[in-house]
């Protein structure tokens, strides 16, 4: 039988949990089929064009599902790996706390090992909706956030390529408290698998808008965001700069660096756009994007004075 529909009520003894944190009954679906129409379902999400027509994304482990969860991402479908030793039952529990409404599968290991992505054992994938990147709600999104910082820095992502580093600078945005990323005519799809693994959850963390170079750059020079494009031929080193307290560094992608458009005009077409370097001294005059960013903001953020000290572990003067 492909597939069993059970009611579970637990015992909160044998689980140890307070009888007022578990639902009296949790529906759930159990899966022994590996060709099962809802693991076909989900493991289509790896596809790029799955992904664009339905709107849905597949998210990898549960730590991350969190993540999502806790950024506001609409989390509808789970599938949790059937356990000997009835973890997955937690799991739910949780779960159903999170998100009382949301679908659960109980999944058999044969069944769990097609839905992974290659080798990886994850306890739990799930299914969530693609928030909408648009240019037009960054504003609010930021506001949502609730960021108690008075300054503002902005990332620039030049057509992006790589789903993995896509999500290593995310991590980084995240960690320097980045207000938004703002993708400029990326080239890698932003809900790619590899880049919210790679990005650990920070994906869901810090708001994204996508548009083209020139919508991002009339976006920014809106509200007063002075710009800095990381260049190899850049006139002034990137710690010579003052930044201004709302700032946008911008880095290209991994093979062309910065587009045309990121390029400071003359100052009869000025379009707000300071070229900084960092300085290198080997024979290579190329670093991971990854790299260039957390070199960069890193930066900024010391000029801000925003690195906490080891005694107080609050925010420096």
């Amino acid at each position: 039988m492909d597939r069993v529909f059970l009611t579970w009520s637990f015992s909160c003894l044998a689980l140890a949990i307070p009888p007022w944190k578990v639902s009296s009954s949790v529906s759930i679906e159990t899966i022994t089929s590996l060709s099962n129409p809802r693991i076909k379902a989900a493991s289509s999400l790896r596809e790029a064009r799955e992904r664009r027509d339905s709107g849905l994304m597949i998210i990898d482990g549960d730590e991350i599902a969190r993540h999502a969860h806790s950024g506001g991402i609409e989390c509808t479908e789970l599938f949790i790996g059937d356990t000997t030793d009835e973890m997955h039952r937690s799991l739910i529990l949780d779960w159903q706390q999170l998100v009382p409404e949301i679908r659960i599968n109980v999944v058999a290991r044969p069944a769990m090992a097609k839905l992974q992505y290659g080798g990886r054992d994850e306890s739990l994938i799930a299914i969530a909706r693609q928030p909408s990147p648009a240019l037009e709600t960054l504003d609010e999104r930021i506001d949502a956030c609730g960021s108690a910082l008075n300054s503002k820095c902005f990332l620039v992502l030049d057509r992006v390529e790589k789903p993995g580093n896509l999500g290593a600078v995310m991590r980084t945005a995240d960690a320097a408290g980045v207000s938004a990323v703002l993708l400029s005519d990326p080239v890698s799809e932003t809900w790619n698998p590899n880049a919210i693994r790679a990005s650990l959850g920070a994906l869901f963390r810090v708001p994204i808008a996508i548009g083209s170079a020139r919508q991002v750059q009339r976006w920014l020079s809106e509200r007063a965001v002075t710009m800095y494009a990381a260049r190899v031929n850049g006139e002034q080193s990137h710690t010579s700069i003052v930044y201004d307290d709302s700032t946008a560094i911008i880095v290209g992608n991994e093979t062309d660096g910065l587009g045309r458009e990121w390029e400071p005009k003359s100052q009869d077409e000025a379009n707000g756009v300071q070229a900084i370097r960092i300085p290198m001294f080997g024979a290579i005059d190329s670093l991971n994007v990854s790299v260039s960013t957390s070199i960069v903001l890193y930066e900024y953020l010391r000029q801000q004075g925003r690195f906490k000290t080891p005694e107080s572990g609050s925010l420096a003067d």
